[in-house]
């Protein structure tokens, strides 16, 4: 944890907050920060601060705001589309996300065996916590968007989106001059990640017949979260 990320609705007159939570106890015990001393602190949907502690106990911290400073991360704004993966793989998704600020993650269920993942709390009650990690890791004020669409045809989805649909397939056209050409960083972009056993037949003849672009990251197979990650730094490097 880089940035001790706290919320507009937690501070006490737009300034102070009290802490008594792990937000503490990292403070306390990893940083191991002492009275006056300052902190980063990331403000989702404001950006970053500096606080400076003015109290610290064995049970809490008390933070004032001291002033803003520039942010250090530019959100990567692009759209995502995921085959419902495994919980496991989610929770990677959603920290990664956090940390690269992107501006949405839609999950569909594109194969029926991945339905019963809906149940797990990864999708039902902790995706935000999963965000809140990537925040705190690079300072990112944004969250990211999460649509959970559990009814709608995913391939029905792909025909609807208003703009580049780019589909992540190692037999597709390399993505570093796709990206480059094809302006990689409008806003109307949507990266699509399939199941990790792969496309089927009918999938890649859809996306064809729909003019869709087919990318690769290169010719291995990866992981979801590694492809993901893989994705995220391309574009990140070559915006920057």
């Amino acid at each position: 944890m880089n940035w001790i990320l706290i919320y507009e609705e937690e501070l006490v007159q737009n300034h102070f907050i009290q802490l008594s939570d792990e937000r503490h106890t990292h403070i306390r015990t990893i940083l191991k920060k002492i009275t006056n001393d300052q902190i980063q602190v990331v403000i989702p949907g404001s950006g970053n601060y500096i606080f400076k502690i003015q109290s610290i106990s064995e049970s809490s911290t008390t933070l004032e705001k001291v002033n803003p400073i520039p942010n250090v991360l530019k959100p990567l704004l692009i759209h995502t589309f995921f085959s419902l993966p495994r919980p496991q793989t989610g929770k990677k998704i959603f920290h990664l996300s956090g940390a690269y600020g992107v501006d949405s993650i839609y999950f569909y269920a594109t194969e029926t065996k991945n339905k019963e993942f809906w149940t797990s709390p990864v999708y039902t009650k902790e995706s935000a916590s999963y965000l809140e990690t990537g925040l705190s890791q690079t300072g990112n004020s944004r969250l990211p968007f999460v649509i959970q669409e559990k009814s709608f045809l995913w391939k029905n989805f792909l025909k609807d989106w208003k703009g580049n649909v780019f589909v992540l397939d190692r037999e597709g056209e390399n993505c570093q001059s796709i990206f480059k050409s094809k302006n990689g960083f409008l806003e109307t972009n949507l990266y699509v990640f399939g199941p990790e056993s792969g496309w089927k037949p009918d999938d890649l003849l859809f996306f064809h017949e729909n003019n869709f672009q087919i990318v690769s990251l290169g010719k291995i197979n990866l992981r979801t979260e590694f492809a993901y990650s893989a994705l995220l730094h391309h574009l990140f490097s070559i915006r920057n």
